[in-house]
């Protein structure tokens, strides 16, 4: 009787042992997988830390940190749908955790999808979890991406709201000047601009507005603008200032270039841009995405009542002579 006592303790430690052993060597394959994967991942190999976060998962499951390093790995190697799975289960096991509701918006707002994607920033935003200083950048955050959203709808990585304009067969002087500050040759401000073009090469495609914003394209004739096949396209835009929505042109602006900036970033694609002529309330640019397969020259114009952003897009380079003639015309436009 003793005898068998003592032999169930033995076997209750060994198998007790056993448990132990499996769990520390569970533990250490976990770390030295997740260690792999933090290597290659901040080596941008996003191939390799994919497999090493999913063999760390296999030996711990329910790592959150994991879950969404293996989301964004996959997100950065263009498989939005397993980083959006991945994000999901992240969430589904720790709903209270605000990271991968980021993730995932940064994903959804990617992809354009900016109604999912203010969601998931909502969400965040509303969770404890989340600290005073990531909720303030995520509520500044959400009302600066209308100015995306609305500008999505025009044209793929153009920015901001909207605008409708008229035209003019005439060169005029673009602006009036007052201590280096852009002003509206009509203090009223209808948020119209006139812009000299050739009608007979331009077509308007575009023309729509609301009480807070405008806007208005053309492209060139015989072209297919609203299925985005077009070669050179001219846009036109304004959205009116107003307690909700008051941004200073330097923000703008940053918000403007930063928005195709991450694009490039997101896609592994080059982005070149430059300021030509910048005064107080007005900027001058010219930006080069994807080793110049697009490029823009455009003019933001800040006053006190709203903001003008008139764009010449390309596919492909700008010539010397095109650069020159699309500048100054970008200097003859008169606001409303």
């Amino acid at each position: 009787m003793y005898l068998k006592q003592v032999c169930r303790f033995i076997t209750f430690i060994f198998v007790s042992c056993l448990i132990l052993l499996q769990c520390g060597c569970a533990a250490l394959n976990f770390r030295h997988e997740y260690d792999k994967g933090m290597r290659a991942y901040n080596e941008k190999k996003y191939d390799e830390a994919i497999v090493n976060f999913n063999n760390a998962l296999n030996y711990k499951p329910d790592s959150y940190s994991a879950l969404c390093l293996l989301g964004t790995s996959y997100a950065y190697n263009k498989d939005d749908k397993m980083a959006e799975k991945t994000f999901q289960d992240a969430i589904n096991l720790y709903p209270d955790n605000w990271n991968a509701y980021i993730f995932l918006a940064d994903l959804k707002r990617s992809q354009h999808d900016y109604q999912l994607a203010r969601e998931y920033y909502e969400t965040a935003v509303s969770l404890e979890s989340m600290g005073g200083k990531e909720k303030t950048y995520y509520k500044k955050l959400l009302k600066e991406m209308q100015i995306e959203e609305n500008a999505y709808s025009m044209k793929n990585s153009s920015l901001i709201s909207s605008t409708q304009f008229a035209q003019s067969k005439e060169i005029v002087n673009t602006y009036s000047e007052k201590k280096d500050e852009i002003v509206a040759n009509d203090a009223s401000q209808t948020g119209d601009v006139v812009l000299s073009i050739d009608l007979n090469k331009w077509e308007k495609t575009l023309d729509q507005k609301d009480e807070k914003s405008k806007i208005v394209t053309y492209g060139l004739k015989g072209e297919d603008v609203k299925n985005y096949n077009w070669t050179q396209l001219i846009t036109i835009q304004y959205f009116l200032l107003t307690d909700n929505f008051n941004v200073s042109m330097d923000s703008y602006f940053n918000n403007h270039i930063g928005a195709i900036d991450a694009i490039a970033k997101n896609s592994n694609k080059s982005f070149e841009k430059k300021v030509i002529n910048q005064k107080k309330n007005e900027i001058i640019y010219e930006w080069k995405f994807d080793n110049a397969k697009e490029s823009e020259i455009a003019r933001v114009i800040y006053t006190p009542k709203g903001i003008y952003h008139i764009h010449f897009a390309k596919k492909g380079a700008f010539s010397e002579e095109e650069r020159t003639r699309y500048i100054n015309l970008l200097k003859t436009a008169i606001l409303k």
